[in-house]
């Protein structure tokens, strides 16, 4: 079984470790449930979600393999979220999908990352 290179780090479980692309399905199924994900498919079937104890998420579009990464939340003093849909970066690193207006940037939905369906 192929194993991903190590992550960044610091945004929960979903930025442990590095790029999946080249593995299979199984091969990710695998080895995101020997981390503790739990996982669920999409009622319409097209997507399969990872999530992992700290409330870190991976979803891959089943159609083609595309990857989108959630990082951990973060509360502040009052319970609320601050870093609601955050995303990560196939290396762990967090992909930055505004710039400095606010404004989202175009193609940072998903990581890069291609599973092999």
């Amino acid at each position: 079984m192929k194993t991903p290179s190590i992550g960044a780090g610091g945004h929960g479980t979903t930025s442990e470790f590095g790029d999946l692309t080249g593995m299979t399905l199984a091969e990710v199924g695998l080895f995101l449930k020997s981390l503790g994900a739990t996982v669920t498919l999409s009622q319409s079937k097209q997507y399969l979600t990872y999530k992992f104890n700290d409330k870190s998420s991976l979803t891959i579009r089943c159609s083609d393999g595309r990857v989108s990464r959630l990082r951990a939340p973060q509360y502040n003093i009052e319970g609320r979220n601050m870093n609601k849909g955050l995303r990560i970066n196939k290396d762990g690193t967090l992909l930055q999908t505004r710039d400095s207006l606010g404004n989202f940037i175009s193609n940072t939905h998903d990581t890069g990352e291609f599973i092999l369906c």
